[in-house]
């Protein structure tokens, strides 16, 4: 009875260890994943969700669409070229670009029509980390998009005609996607100057320069979709920094610079007053006060965050090397799922690039994360537990 009391402490903590130990490991994706559709190449866009169907495309150069509860191809529709932005469907019809075209597929694979979006030769990658190209937005019967030679285009989403043109200053690229708001559709481009034009006439309604802020020896490229939230719009790219900018007015709210000089990757996601956003050499991701671009906290990822943050409830879902569910409040890691290496790692000059497996944003549907790989699968990933 005297060493009752000795031995129930290490018996506690035997009993509970286990415990710990299952809810902060790694799980394999194997154990959770409830589909996989295969293409031929890595697919870096992220899906579409439309009637039942997602709809992507693979630097395969093939579109898909894919039964978003089976995981079976419904038809696929073959592309001049690689297929790295994202799709927007509306109206009846897929738009995406490959290879400097875009296009308007109908619901059953047929091509409605195709636009070409500038003359000349086209360079897929500017660079070894140039992985994603701007994405179509369609905004009251007009998609637009930008180009490689630093033109956003506005075409008539039924025609396909040309009806808006908007150059920038430098006739750098456009990798950004648009975001439309107020009468102003807002892109940044590879030189890391961020415009708004008129959507009426094309006329520039404000830029801003995020050199004037500081440069580095890398160009200051803008990349992924900004978002607009109470009357700001955020964004992030190369410069290190994000930015809350006036929509109307262009002028400064705040900008957050990264303390260790990071990119700032996958464009930003804002929900309940808060900007999520990852970086890369860093391999953390970040949750910002919308307000005043204080940082509220980070979390720790395996590679770098090269997609936008799903958020879904309480949670946020977000693709690294491994895929992440963290708790939208604190960054706290509820479940991490690890995928095998694409690849040996690759060095380019003292830099080591571990390309993360997910290039694609997850999107949420019911119980399923579903997101494209470097590997060059579409997977569907169970969120039951």
């Amino acid at each position: 009875a005297k060493f009752l009391p000795m031995i129930k402490i290490p018996l506690i903590a035997f009993l509970i260890l286990p415990v710990f130990l299952f809810a902060t490991k790694k799980t394999a994706h194997e154990e959770v994943v409830a589909w996989t559709f295969r293409t031929s190449a890595p697919v870096v866009a992220s899906p579409a969700l439309s009637d039942g169907m997602i709809y992507i495309g693979s630097l395969d150069s093939t579109f898909y669409a894919i039964n978003v509860k089976t995981g079976k191809e419904k038809w696929h529709f073959k592309s001049a070229d690689l297929i790295s932005s994202t799709a927007v469907i509306s109206n009846g019809l897929c738009y995406f670009e490959s290879g400097n075209i875009l296009y308007a597929v109908n619901r059953k694979g047929k091509l409605k029509w195709k636009h070409v979006l500038c003359p000349g030769e086209l360079t897929n990658k500017l660079d070894p980390w140039d992985f994603q190209h701007s994405s179509p937005v369609v905004h009251e019967g007009v998609v637009y998009i930008g180009t490689e030679q630093g033109i956003l285009l506005g075409v008539d989403a039924k025609s396909g005609k040309q009806v808006l043109r908007c150059q920038t200053l430098s006739e750098h690229a456009i990798r950004s996607t648009p975001v439309i708001s107020d009468g102003l559709v807002m892109y940044g481009d590879w030189d890391g100057v961020f415009y708004a034009s008129h959507t009426e006439s094309g006329s520039l309604a404000w830029k801003y320069d995020t050199k004037k802020d500081g440069t580095f020896s890398w160009v200051n490229a803008i990349h992924g979709c900004p978002r607009v939230h109470d009357g700001q719009v955020y964004f992030a790219g190369r410069s290190c920094r994000l930015y809350s900018l006036d929509v109307r007015t262009g002028k400064k709210n705040w900008h957050y610079s990264s303390p260790t000089d990071q990119w700032l990757l996958g464009g930003p996601e804002v929900n309940g007053g808060t900007v999520f956003l990852g970086s890369s050499d860093q391999h953390l991701f970040h949750a910002f006060d919308s307000e005043n671009g204080e940082l509220l906290w980070t979390t720790k990822m395996d590679g770098r965050t090269w997609g936008k943050a799903c958020v879904e409830g309480d949670r946020l879902y977000i693709g690294s090397n491994s895929f992440y569910v963290l708790q939208k409040s604190n960054g706290e890691l509820i479940k991490e799922i690890s995928f095998p290496k694409v690849h040996e790692d690759r060095y380019y000059g003292e830099y080591v690039d571990r390309i993360a497996n997910f290039h694609s944003s997850p999107l949420v549907y019911k119980n399923m994360a579903i997101l494209g790989s470097d590997d060059g699968n579409v997977y569907a990933i169970n969120l039951d537990d």
